[in-house]
């Protein structure tokens, strides 16, 4: 009788299997340098990335194709969000007897495969590798099926994730606002986004001069948001569900985060930093460099496809039984903590601390 396993995770074993670390922690401290192994799977270099605020339920990995090669052809029953870090380069999807489709993308892309879509990368550059960050929802259905064959050579499609139209990579971008949180927000749908950056950024609500982007990709449970702050300055306290990987792009700076009733966690980050706030923990990203930061969270969960209610309300004023606290109803001892740490990690770079924008809301 073979030896018994206690508290085994699927997942887990499958990444050992497929001869890949997996990284674990508060935080990746540069995705465009971390080191990666080769996967025979794909036929790219690879490192599978699984933070302890992601609950088990997503990951993500960071993949690079060598200079002028492909990687196989892929399916599975499992969401893939991809960002582009480094390279250009194309990508084929389509489902078995329908006509392949392809798009081309370069560093800044971001895209979603279809569910259970075949799809194959290229890199454009025969000289460069190419490098991108994709997040999954392999976790959480790996652990609740517990078999390969059925998430890699199953058969089913799903018509309304993907039905092979022309346009369906198209890049063109769809805007509507949405209405659940105390201001409106406006959320961009599209299956390709060529460049984040084209975005148009709107103010938010989560700080002083703060602008954000919101992206919905491909009718599924995923989404991405793009954060933009000046330098100086920090976001309200606020909170909410598992699996938020926030890829920091510009700027350096910490997020400070914590349980209620917990010990606070300060995270350092900068360009190529990724990391994941727990379910439910307080976070402040907190920036402290005289330029500007900017991040992109690819997040399980989205404004029309919820997986988790405690998403809904995470950008709605503690005031309205949401999950962000205004600066003004953060409790004094708390903001005064907050305020010293921030005034003094500004103060180590000559940074200017906006305190008074703080203190005005």
């Amino acid at each position: 009788m073979a030896e018994r396993k206690w508290h085994s995770l699927f997942f887990d074993e499958w990444v050992a299997r497929e001869g890949l670390d997996l990284l674990r922690g508060w935080k990746v401290d540069d995705v465009y340098t971390v080191p990666l192994k080769y996967w025979a799977r794909t036929g790219g270099n690879a490192v599978q990335i699984q933070l302890d605020g992601t609950g088990e339920l997503n990951a993500a990995y960071v993949c690079e194709i060598p200079p002028g090669k492909e990687l196989t052809p892929q399916r599975h029953l499992y969401e893939e969000l991809t960002y582009v870090l480094s390279g250009r380069g194309s990508t084929s999807v389509w489902y078995e007897g329908q006509e392949k489709k392809s798009f081309e993308w370069s560093a800044g892309s971001l895209f979603a495969i279809p569910l259970n879509a075949w799809h194959q990368h290229f890199n454009g550059s025969g000289r460069e590798p190419t490098r991108f960050l994709a997040m999954t929802t392999a976790p959480v259905m790996m652990n609740l099926i517990r078999d390969e064959d059925f998430i890699f050579n199953n058969d089913r499609t799903f018509p309304s994730r993907y039905s092979g139209a022309d346009s369906y990579f198209s890049g063109e971008i769809d805007l509507d606002t949405f209405n659940g949180w105390d201001v409106p927000v406006s959320v961009g749908f599209s299956n390709f986004f060529p460049d984040i950056e084209a975005m148009k950024f709107n103010d938010t609500n989560r700080g002083w001069r703060a602008r954000s982007a919101q992206y919905e990709l491909a009718n599924g449970v995923v989404s991405a948001h793009t954060l933009q702050m000046p330098g100086g300055a920090f976001t309200k306290l606020h909170r909410h569900g598992p699996g938020a990987h926030v890829l920091w792009l510009k700027g350096e700076g910490y997020t400070m985060m914590w349980p209620d009733g917990g010990e606070w966690v300060k995270e350092f980050w900068g360009p190529g930093t990724m990391l994941v706030p727990p379910a439910g923990w307080w976070h402040q990203h907190c920036i402290v460099s005289s330029e500007p930061a900017e991040h992109l969270a690819l997040k399980l969960g989205s404004r029309t496809h919820s997986v988790t209610r405690a998403n809904m309300n995470s950008l709605k004023s503690t005031r309205n039984g949401g999950n962000q606290m205004d600066f003004e109803d953060t409790p004094p001892e708390v903001l005064d903590k907050l305020n010293r740490i921030f005034e003094a990690e500004c103060a180590k770079r000559g940074t200017p601390a906006h305190l008074e924008a703080i203190a005005g809301g």
